[in-house]
């Protein structure tokens, strides 16, 4: 027997929004969870976001993070969604100032900074074997190479000019195209396109998989960009990395050793802006959608 009311927080990182659940008592228990997310994060008819998270309990670590993209399938991770959940994990009780959160990606770290909204996810390790530079792409793109990254989730890196004011029907045609690949990315792909401002600011947008749309921001995006910047030379990996999003700006730091980038941090807001109550309507689907 479902809910006939849902408690729920909703937050945003950079403009990236999530409609946040605290699961511990097993509250979505019943739910077909897919369905469910695609229809509460339905623009227009719902709440709306770009992803759904729950807050679950764990055997290893504070808590679980379970997220699902706005499509309503299940992603391993999100940084902008790690961020967000970390600050609510605080303050619902699940955790400390400082916690740890089991994901699907593995085991990650969160620092709540004092009296701010801002919050510091430690990734894991990135191996630098999960990297692969200077791609060619053959086809009609954003450029002729591209740079791919495994951070938790795959990201393709685009360095393009004039981010800014690259054409928003632009940005989506290229996304679509790249994401959707499969001789390339059989599994999909997110898609950020890069430019660089001075050797410690980029500047990014990024088409992400799930939401198949361009978000504000995408933190795992940034963090991949950065490092792949880092690596080739093209920003100071000894220093933090700025990153300015369409919404906010995060900052990336990390080490470079001889196998992987380590102590990875991204920085950023994390802002509760209202929390309520999920009705049946906000989630069942619509029974007399309009006549063709």
């Amino acid at each position: 027997m479902t809910r006939k009311r849902i408690p729920f927080a909703k937050m945003n990182g950079c403009g990236n929004d999530f409609i946040v659940v605290d699961n511990r008592d097993h509250l979505m228990d019943g739910f077909d969870l897919s369905a469910f997310v695609k229809n509460v994060c339905a623009r227009g008819t719902s709440v709306g976001a770009d992803g759904f998270m729950m807050l679950e309990p764990s055997e290893i670590a504070d808590f679980t993070m379970r997220y699902f993209n706005a499509d309503g399938s299940e992603g391993e991770m999100c940084g902008n969604g790690a961020r967000c959940l970390s600050r609510f994990a605080h303050l619902v009780g699940a955790a400390g100032e400082t916690m740890s959160f089991e994901t699907l990606a593995g085991i990650y770290h969160a620092e709540i900074l004092s009296g701010s909204q801002t919050v510091r996810v430690k990734f894991p390790d990135v191996s630098l074997s999960e990297l692969q530079f200077h791609q060619p792409y053959a086809a009609d793109g954003p450029a002729a190479q591209y740079h791919y990254g495994f951070v938790g989730v795959p990201h393709t890196v685009w360095f393009v000019d004039r981010v800014a004011q690259l054409a928003d029907e632009q940005l989506i045609r290229w996304g679509k195209q790249i994401r959707y690949d499969k001789s390339l990315f059989p599994q999909g792909t997110n898609v950020n396109f890069v430019e660089v401002l001075d050797p410690h600011t980029l500047q990014i947008r990024t088409y992400e998989r799930g939401v198949e749309a361009e978000t504000y921001a995408c933190g795992s995006g940034s963090t991949a960009a950065a490092i792949i910047a880092g690596i080739l030379g093209i920003v100071e990996a000894s220093a933090p990395v700025t990153l300015l999003t369409r919404r906010g700006t995060l900052r990336i730091s990390y080490q470079i050793a001889a196998d992987a980038a380590r102590d990875v941090y991204l920085e950023g807001d994390a802002k509760l802006v209202a929390r309520g109550e999920l009705l049946p309507d906000a989630w069942l689907p619509d029974h007399n959608p309009p006549a063709p």
